[in-house]
């Protein structure tokens, strides 16, 4: 990201330079990246002979480097160009480095979808994890079911086309980006429900009283997998990723309200040899896995870590840990999940879209009157645990839910606050701990984003770019 690690030599070079030689050792690829690309690369800026050299294995490689090489220049003037001199040999600390967006609560549009991709690629971030549905609307258009986005998008303008889903994938694509769909179920289904109303028990309170309209599956009807079914299988044909998020989180009200207290459905449940509704929500899991199996083997199947909390089996899953209130919460929760086998991915000290006024990414200790990271405090690994456990971690995201964010907020937002994360899970931990040597880089860093036409926000206190955003306004 904006520290290359290692950096070996680095000096300002009086010479010019005349020429950046790249060579990838397997050639380019029409293959969509996946979790275990190269992203290796070695560059070196040769002040004696003013030239350059970018090596790699893959393209996905080059493509880190060619970015860690557009930050070596800098502007001392406008329309001036100076290039460090560099000896850098550099890869990825963990292979999963994300950013979750969420569509559903409110639409983004494709434009600005794009923009993000551009902006994760100059961070060296390589997952979109692309929360497409939930609760409030249902923007993907499926072709075997149109009406789940006629009738459960907001409008019909709020909808994205297969074209549109390709467009975003295969920009990605091209910056060396996957992208990970989320269909999250059972729970937060209630657009789901708008246009098949049978996929969504009725929902009882304690005094048998209807309660609400209902946010969860029923997974007792046997034409709820029928429908699955089909719904996955054209999904997974769309998408190309090896990997798949399908939510789980956030079930155990609607359990409750909805299955336990329907009468219908305890009724189905017992028939079906259950006695709890816990039973009943792992049978959910090991249908739709065996789905999903069927559908495209060898699809890798992510959860909301409440999912593992119900034993599904390990071998199928990999956990997205969400959960904890402070920092020795979160590594216990890693701990746990990688204990029992599962891969993991963290999310839950990165919840970008928890704001509050001032430099929210870090804080002053009182003590020493010194910025410590709230960001940067936060790693994957740090949790007391095996070095199997330990290797079970693939990495993070920084996640940025929906409820108050929409195109006109999104990128200030999210960068370069996303910065932070996107360094913590590239580079070396001893060389990304401290917040205190952070905020240099991410004020000249916001500074580069926003020189390159992004409307990044101001990460610390009064301070200035050498040039400011301008965009450009015609007077009413």
């Amino acid at each position: 990201m904006v520290k290359p690690n290692p950096l070996s030599k680095y000096s300002d070079a009086p010479a010019t330079l005349t020429s950046l030689s790249i060579s990838v050792a397997k050639g380019c690829t029409t293959a969509y990246p996946q979790l275990e690309m190269d992203e290796s690369y070695n560059l070196v800026v040769d002040r004696s002979k003013g030239i350059a050299t970018l090596t790699a294995n893959e393209v996905w490689g080059a493509l880190r480097g060619l970015e860690t090489f557009s930050q070596l220049v800098y502007q001392p003037k406008k329309n001036q160009y100076r290039v460090r001199t560099a000896t850098i040999a550099d890869s990825p600390r963990f292979p999963h480095r994300g950013v979750m967006i969420d569509s559903s609560r409110h639409f983004l549009p494709v434009g600005t979808l794009l923009q993000n991709l551009d902006l994760m690629a100059q961070n060296k971030m390589n997952v979109l994890h692309w929360h497409l549905v939930d609760s409030e609307s249902f923007p993907y258009t499926s072709v075997k079911f149109p009406n789940m986005s006629t009738l459960g998008a907001y409008t019909p303008a709020h909808v994205y086309s297969v074209a549109d889903m390709k467009k975003v994938m295969d920009y990605a694509r091209l910056r060396g980006i996957r992208v990970v769909p989320e269909f999250d179920t059972p729970g937060h289904a209630g657009a789901w429900g708008k246009s098949f109303t049978h996929l969504l028990p009725t929902c009882y309170n304690s005094q048998g009283f209807i309660s609400e309209l209902s946010n969860i599956m029923d997974p007792t009807l046997e034409s709820t997998f029928t429908f699955l079914s089909s719904f996955f299988a054209e999904a997974l044909a769309l998408f190309k990723d090896n990997y798949m998020h399908f939510g789980g989180d956030e079930v155990s009200y609607d359990m409750q309200q909805c299955w336990a207290n329907n009468p219908e459905v305890t009724k189905r449940m017992k028939q079906l040899g259950y006695s709890s509704t816990s039973q009943l929500l792992n049978y959910y899991w090991n249908r739709l896995f065996s789905i999903i199996d069927k559908a495209r083997a060898g699809t890798k199947k992510v959860v909301w870590q409440e999912v593992l909390d119900m034993n599904v089996p390990a071998n199928t899953s990999i956990a997205h840990v969400w959960k904890g209130g402070n920092i020795d919460d979160i590594m216990n929760e890693m701990a746990k999940v990688t204990a029992n086998g599962h891969r993991a991915i963290l999310s839950s000290c990165w919840y970008l879209n928890y704001i509050k006024y001032g430099a929210d990414w870090g804080y002053i200790d009182n003590s020493n009157m010194r910025l410590r990271g709230l960001y940067y405090e936060c790693d994957p690994t740090n949790f007391q645990g095996t070095a199997a456990q330990k290797a079970r971690v693939l990495g993070g995201e920084a996640a940025m839910w929906g409820e108050f964010v929409d195109a006109t907020n999104l990128i200030p937002r999210l960068w370069p606050r996303a910065s932070a994360v996107a360094e913590r899970l590239w580079s070396d931990p001893s060389a990304t701990f401290s917040a205190d040597a952070a905020w240099p880089r991410l004020h000249e860093f916001r500074c580069r984003m926003m020189n390159r036409g992004f409307p990044t926000e101001p990460p610390n206190n009064p301070d200035y770019c050498p040039f400011e955003w301008n965009p450009n306004y015609t007077e009413l």
